[in-house]
């Protein structure tokens, strides 16, 4: 493990993911300075489809998945796996039914699984030279029989995709390392 200067400015010594003001003198006080998100990401499933989606610029994303609008905008090119950050003590479970109801309004439709979990540590762009961490909780959901998921106005699209043809899709906001992660995970 690289050394990292913790959130107390000690630098040099390992530093434990605690991140609380009265975490130990090995923990970080402050949020590490790449940043840290804990997200939901739900692969609905029918059959051998999966559905994804390409943001529309829309303010509903900043409420329904933590998004400004900016990030929207410099992300909406590429596909995304219908997605959202935690909220403050938010179950995984609860996101994905959250992301069910509020990004893809299907509400009761859709039958959720049991999280599994992919970390991802890279360079972000808002901070160069900085390491940010992801935890990304990926849970497959189903849709009961004859459910239909239209396109609310925040997607400028939403369509299903055969699950063999994922690796040809251009992806968004490191959506490709998910979706890579979910695959390796599903064989």
């Amino acid at each position: 493990m690289d050394s990292v200067p913790n959130g107390s400015g000690n630098s040099g010594e390992r530093a434990f993911l605690w991140l609380a003001p009265f975490a130990p003198p090995r923990g970080w006080r402050t949020v590490p300075p790449g940043g840290m998100c804990l997200c939901a990401f739900l692969f609905v499933l029918r059959g051998e489809k999966v559905l994804l989606g390409k943001y529309a610029d829309h303010p509903a994303w900043e409420t329904i998945a933590g998004m400004p609008r900016e990030r929207v905008r410099a992300n909406a090119g590429g596909w995304t796996i219908p997605a959202s950050h935690l909220l403050f003590g938010e179950d995984p479970r609860e996101a994905a039914g959250r992301i069910g109801r509020e990004i893809l309004s299907v509400g009761t439709d859709l039958r959720v699984g049991e999280p599994s979990v992919a970390t991802f540590l890279y360079e972000p762009a808002a901070a160069p030279g900085e390491r940010h961490f992801d935890v990304a909780f990926l849970l497959e959901a189903s849709l009961a029989a004859g459910a239909a998921v239209p396109a609310p106005p925040w997607y400028e699209a939403l369509e299903w995709f055969d699950i063999g043809s994922l690796g040809d899709l251009s992806f968004a906001r490191q959506h490709g390392d998910v979706v890579r992660a979910w695959l390796a995970k599903r064989k």
